[in-house]
C-alpha cells in the first residue's frame, strides 16, 4: 500500500529538555515514538538510542520483506539498553517508552510498551490501538468496564494501546479506595519500558488495514492532555499529515504543554 506520512517533536512550554525521539522510515513502512523517562538521568540519551538502533536494524532488512518479530526486535533492543544504562548509570540506568508500527502488505504491526500512543482510524471509528501501561489501567482491565465510569477522569474512548506505570499496580492491589490515597505521580510511573528488565513484556498487535485509514502514534505529551475526541476530530480533517501533527501539537499547548510533545500520522492511500 502506499501512504504518506509526518512527524514532529516539540519540548512543549513547561520541560527545559525534548526527551522524545520518532522515527520515520517510508521504504520499510516503520513508525515510532520513544519517551525518554524524565525521572531518570540520560532521558534523551535513552528515546534516542533507541531510534538509532532501529534505524540500524532496518538499515539491514530489505525493505519488501518483513522484519523479525517486533516483540523479539524490541527484546533486542532492550537488553542493549538495559546493558549501556547499567554501565553508564549504575545506580539508575535508562528507560525509555517505544511504540512502533509496521506496514506489512495490508497487515499493520504493532510492538508496545510504556505509556505513548497508537490510534487507528477507519471512516467514522477510531480506536486507541495500545494499551498504557499503568496501575490504573491495569485496574480498568481486571474490575471491568464499570470501573472506568467510577475511575477514569477522562472522556469515553476506545483505546487500543495500555499504560505501564505503577499507578495501575498499585489501584490494583489496594482497590478502588486506593485512588484517594494515590500520590500524583503514579499515573506518570510506568512499570514496563524498555531499559529497566531484560524480561520486559511485550504487547504486539495486528492489525488489517485498508486504503484511508489513518494512524497516529504520539508520546504522553499528546495523549494525556489532548482530548480523544479533539484527537479523532483532527485525524478526521481533510488536511495533510503535517497539518494534523501542527494541529495536535497546538492543542497540546494550548493545554500549557506540560510534557514533550510528539506525534506522527500516516495515511493509507
Amino acid at each position: 500500500m502506499q501512504l504518506s506520512s509526518y512527524g514532529i517533536t516539540h519540548q512543549g512550554k513547561v520541560r527545559n529538555a525534548n526527551e522524545d525521539a520518532f522515527l520515520i522510515d517510508e521504504a520499510h513502512q516503520v513508525f515510532a515514538v520513544a519517551d525518554g523517562l524524565g525521572g531518570l538521568p540520560g532521558g534523551a540519551e535513552a528515546s534516542q538510542r533507541i531510534i538509532k538502533l532501529l534505524q540500524q536494524t532496518y538499515s539491514q532488512v530489505n525493505a519488501e520483506e518483513e522484519c523479525a518479530d517486533l516483540g523479539e526486535l524490541i527484546l533486542g533492543i532492550n537488553r542493549i539498553l538495559t546493558k549501556e544504562g547499567s554501565e553508564a548509570h549504575p545506580f539508575t540506568g535508562l528507560g525509555s517508552t517505544l511504540t512502533i508500527a509496521q506496514l506489512i502488505s495490508d497487515q499493520l504491526l504493532i510492538g508496545h510498551v510504556g505509556d505513548s500512543a497508537a490510534y487507528h482510524l477507519r471512516g467514522d471509528d477510531f480506536n486507541k490501538i495500545t494499551i498504557n501501561h499503568t496501575l490504573e489501567q491495569e485496574f480498568i482491565k481486571r474490575a471491568g468496564e464499570s470501573a472506568r465510569n467510577r475511575y477514569l477522569r477522562c472522556d469515553d474512548f476506545n483505546k487500543t494501546t495500555i499504560d505501564h506505570t505503577m499507578e495501575q499496580e498499585f489501584i490494583e492491589r489496594a482497590g478502588e479506595s486506593a485512588r484517594n490515597l494515590m500520590p500524583e505521580e503514579y499515573p506518570h510511573t510506568l512499570t514496563r519500558c524498555v531499559g529497566q528488565d531484560e524480561n520486559v513484556r511485550i504487547d504486539q498487535f495486528r492489525l488489517t488495514i485498508a486504503s484511508g485509514d489513518r494512524l497516529l502514534l504520539c508520546t504522553d505529551g499528546l495523549d494525556n492532555i489532548v482530548t480523544k475526541q479533539q484527537i479523532h476530530a483532527a485525524l478526521q480533517v481533510d488536511g495533510t499529515p503535517e497539518a494534523i501533527c501542527q494541529e495536535l501539537v497546538e492543542h497540546a499547548n494550548a493545554e500549557g504543554g506540560p510534557d514533550n510533545i510528539t506525534a506522527i500520522v500516516v495515511f493509507i492511500q
